[in-house]
């Protein structure tokens, strides 16, 4: 949150903080440290001199036989503040005294360049994998977020499931397939363009009228069929509905002589 800086909170001698960090935050991120190196950096600023900042350096036979915040403390004290550095701010949009115990010190900070407009990743349809035909990754390529176990496990505990199908499935490598229901292969089938009832018409006619044969080339097949002439075999070549990651495991294991087998109901 971004305040100007007229509506910072200031201090007697008139200064306003650049940075204000909730104090809770220390012990659950364990930078400690930071605390120390303010209270460190703001009496060495009153007197005029650099701290050892060697590591190890304050525990019970050496540093005086103090803890660091002792070490300093005392220096703050000396210097006219409270021992552990607090000071009295007013607000800056009322003028009044905070009525809380606020410290306020010196730290060296980085400002990290992380903005919105670079992070921002939002995509609906775009570009692919050629293989596994499922998103790339990368913002910069137009990719899409990734959808791990986690948030798998996080949307099945809400029940969304319509909502998880249409993440892991229609928005990813959804694909229409054919498996023969004799043989139980995915590899099989095959289409071909049926140009028998297209005589005597035109080119053009008989593009559009041509249809679309799917059979099974499997030998099994056309054996149990019987008539080689007919399209008896077209009726057990089903379309199912599959992710295309699973056609290309099924390519994948035929490539090492194993053949999977679906049961089409």
């Amino acid at each position: 949150m971004l305040y100007p800086q007229t509506d910072m909170p200031f201090t007697e001698s008139g200064i306003t903080p650049d940075v204000i960090i909730n104090p809770h935050a220390f012990p659950s991120r364990m930078t400690i440290g930071m605390l120390l190196e303010s209270m460190a950096g703001k009496a060495g600023a009153m007197h005029g001199h650099f701290q050892n900042g060697t590591p190890f350096r304050f525990h019970d036979s050496e540093g005086d036989g103090k803890l660091a915040v002792d070490y300093f403390g005392e220096q703050l004290q000396a210097a006219g503040y409270s021992y552990y550095g607090s000071e009295p701010l007013y607000s800056g949009l009322s003028g009044q005294l905070l009525r809380a115990d606020l410290y306020i010190g010196v730290v060296y900070y980085q400002r990290l360049r992380h903005m919105v407009s670079d992070k921002s990743q939002v995509r609906a349809t775009g570009t692919v994998n050629q293989l596994t035909r499922q998103p790339i990754q990368g913002r910069k390529k137009g990719g899409g977020i990734r959808l791990g176990e986690m948030e798998r496990d996080a949307l099945l505990s809400h029940g969304a499931a319509f909502c998880l199908h249409d993440r892991l499935f229609n928005c990813s490598d959804r694909h229409v397939a054919y498996v023969c229901r004799r043989c139980g292969d995915l590899l099989s089938p095959c289409t071909e363009r049926s140009t028998i009832l297209s005589a005597g018409q035109s080119f053009a006619d008989a593009q559009n009228n041509a249809k679309l044969r799917v059979y099974c080339r499997n030998t099994e097949c056309k054996a149990a069929v019987g008539d080689k002439s007919s399209n008896a075999d077209d009726d057990h070549v089903d379309p199912i509905v599959l992710p295309y990651v699973y056609r290309y495991l099924a390519n994948e294991l035929a490539a090492m002589n194993i053949k999977m087998k679906m049961e089409v109901m």
